[in-house]
């Protein structure tokens, strides 16, 4: 992969009439033995991310990359605007985001390991036997958010196939850079990623909708965007606050 901070700037001292006049930083071009030029927006720096095939010239990157200046600045500039988040398996021991909320984290020592929550005060207590024993305390930690998920999966995914006409023969939990959920209609197995735990608990009705519905409807068409509409109303409302936040990448 190469990385061309300058690249506008060193193609037009080879390609003058060609380069354009016009500068953009923090591009990264990456070449491949395909077809097609692809072109994308890394969420969490900004970066423009070109894959090109190997064949192509300089000059054609930089002519479409300026046909492209206005759809880049937009979408960086949304992305100004989003919430990064921190993976469920690094949150702090300081603060915990769950639900939408945020809480103060609270260690006491305690020969009965437990957590809990007071919503009331906003704080989330972790019981323990030895305060200074931090990867622990982290396990611990990870396991319950893991297990605030699975249960409330477990409560809403009943009512949602009920509501959708469908059921899915298996619903799974794993970290996912890019996805908030998936489905293997084939095996009719849900994928739900674990940091939905972080965000209010209508996202993850509205994912576990979203997956459910392509078990009639592969493809995001029409029909899928009805169905949607059918089952959940105001599920656009969901998918707006879903999108406000960057997916962490480690």
């Amino acid at each position: 992969m190469f990385k061309f901070n300058h690249f506008f700037d060193f193609l037009s001292e080879k390609h003058p009439s060609q380069a354009g006049a016009f500068f953009m930083d923090n591009l990264s071009i990456e070449r491949k033995s395909i077809k097609h030029l692809y072109l994308r927006i890394n969420p969490t720096n900004g970066q423009v991310c070109v894959t090109a095939p190997k064949r192509m010239k300089d000059a054609e990157i930089a002519q479409f990359l300026q046909q492209k200046q206005d759809w880049i600045a937009k979408k960086r500039q949304q992305l100004r605007h989003k919430i990064q988040l921190e993976p469920v398996s690094k949150q702090s021991l300081e603060q915990l985001l769950l639900w939408g909320r945020t809480y103060r984290i609270c260690l006491e020592s305690s020969n009965s390991h437990r957590i809990v929550i007071d919503q009331n005060n906003e704080q989330v207590t972790l019981y323990v036997s030895n305060i200074a024993d931090k990867p622990t305390i982290q396990h611990q930690l990870n396991q319950w958010l893991r297990e605030q998920l699975q249960q409330q999966i477990q409560k809403r995914l009943p009512d949602l196939e009920a509501l959708s006409h469908v059921r899915a023969k298996e619903c799974r939990i794993k970290a996912m850079k890019t996805r908030w959920g998936t489905c293997s209609i084939r095996a009719a197995r849900i994928w739900i990623n674990a940091e939905l735990v972080q965000l209010p608990k209508d996202c993850l009705d509205y994912i576990l909708l979203h997956e459910l519905v392509h078990l009639h409807e592969a493809s995001h068409n029409a029909r899928f965007h009805g169905l949607m509409t059918e089952f959940m109303p105001n599920w656009k409302a969901h998918d707006d606050i879903l999108n406000r936040y960057i997916l962490p990448r480690s």
